[in-house]
């Protein structure tokens, strides 16, 4: 076999009949360094060898031994992320590797990184990782971290980075329930009497009957919302609105809000909405038409704007709900809890769970049935009841 020099490669079977692929790397010193690629067949090997001489063709080719967990985690945000993942994950992303990973395990090359260490850094953030320095991350956070790590190690080693992901045999905390915070019945007719025409009001009293996002209800366009007073009424859910980090570093703001499509193929959904929901859409429509037309409002595409014609910052809605159930002392929840209190008064009223899911546009029905527990039991034990009659 001839010999190989710089940027060229190799394809043979060894003495035991693998297919075996070497590539001569570059070297600044004058060594020799050679790379070796095995597989069951000469064209999977191939491939492999094709990819890396690609890769020092392009100089984008990292020596894995020479990469530290930082370096690699960066590159792997900014080339294979950045451009398909949503800003807020990018934003999650960007945190986790330059505020929690960067100085503890950041530094330690990728071929001398363990499942040990990996597990040891788990640890303690579970129990000092808050950057507030108050106290642990919570069990979500841990396996949204976890997640992004294990996805970059994925991918380092389909590059051959990596003979195999350390991160596969560590253990991460198991998410413990939040407490489900939601309107009793009689606290829900409490605060819709208390509603009005109002772009807040009328914000809140829909997300009471379709169990919107918060994000998908501020970011409601009119083109979406379908009203028919004789027939039926929808709404389409295309878009959410977040408020994420500002990179103009020439602006003074620190954070913007963004416009962009639902998190999953399941937030993409339609939600029927009661005639008498309806029925208040079009007169607040109708309301706030003129409102616009008396201000000089340019920007009339969204149902919900503030009083000079934007969208509704999240920050403003929020504090804006908490300020009225704290004046009317109704038991404070976050504006979340509106999504859980639909959900709750949905199966109460008898809709299926699949239904629910799909309205609530979650990825399956398991996910609904786990997160309202309290309702289903309850209406078990409701069921199980009910065939009493047949014993009768």
């Amino acid at each position: 076999m001839a010999k190989k020099g710089n940027n060229e490669g190799s394809i043979y079977k060894d003495t035991k009949g693998r297919w075996r692929g070497v590539v001569t790397l570059p070297s600044a010193d004058g060594k020799v360094k050679k790379k070796y690629f095995y597989g069951k067949s000469k064209k999977e090997v191939s491939e492999k060898v094709n990819v890396l001489l690609n890769e020092m063709k392009n100089n984008t080719y990292i020596e894995p031994c020479k990469t530290t967990l930082y370096n690699w985690l960066y590159t792997w945000l900014e080339t294979y992320c950045k451009n398909n993942i949503r800003p807020t994950t990018y934003i999650n992303y960007e945190t986790y590797i330059h505020r929690h990973i960067k100085d503890s395990i950041g530094g330690i090359k990728l071929c001398d990184l363990s499942s040990i260490t990996i597990q040891q850094f788990y640890n303690e953030k579970l129990k000092n990782g808050k950057l507030s320095g108050t106290g642990g991350l919570s069990p979500k956070t841990m396996k949204n971290l976890h997640n992004m790590l294990h996805k970059a190690l994925n991918q380092a080693v389909s590059l051959n980075m990596l003979a195999k992901n350390p991160s596969d045999f560590t253990v991460i905390p198991k998410n413990t329930k939040r407490e489900m915070r939601f309107f009793t019945v009689e606290e829900q007719k409490k605060l819709q009497d208390l509603l009005s025409d109002k772009p807040l009001d009328m914000a809140i009293l829909l997300d009471l009957y379709t169990g919107m996002r918060q994000g998908e209800l501020l970011g409601l366009k009119w083109e979406n919302v379908h009203i028919d007073l004789s027939g039926s009424s929808y709404i389409k859910v295309v878009q959410t609105i977040n408020r994420i980090k500002n990179y103009d570093e020439g602006s003074d703001k620190k954070t913007i809000l963004t416009v962009s499509e639902p998190k999953t193929s399941n937030s993409k959904r339609t939600i029927p909405i009661l005639p008498e929901i309806a029925e208040k859409l079009y007169n607040y429509r109708l309301s706030q038409e003129k409102y616009i037309a008396e201000n000089s409002f340019l920007n009339t595409e969204y149902v919900f704007i503030s009083s000079v014609g934007t969208m509704v910052d999240p920050r403003d809605f929020q504090r804006y709900f908490k300020n009225l159930l704290k004046k009317h002392d109704i038991r404070e929840i976050n504006v979340h809890g509106l999504r859980h209190t639909f959900a709750t008064r949905a199966l109460e009223s008898g809709m299926s769970v699949k239904t629910l899911s799909k309205i609530l546009g979650h990825s399956n029905v398991g996910f609904t049935l786990d997160t309202y527990t309290h309702v289903t039991e309850d209406l078990k034990s409701e069921a199980i009841l009910g065939m009493e009659n047949f014993l009768k």
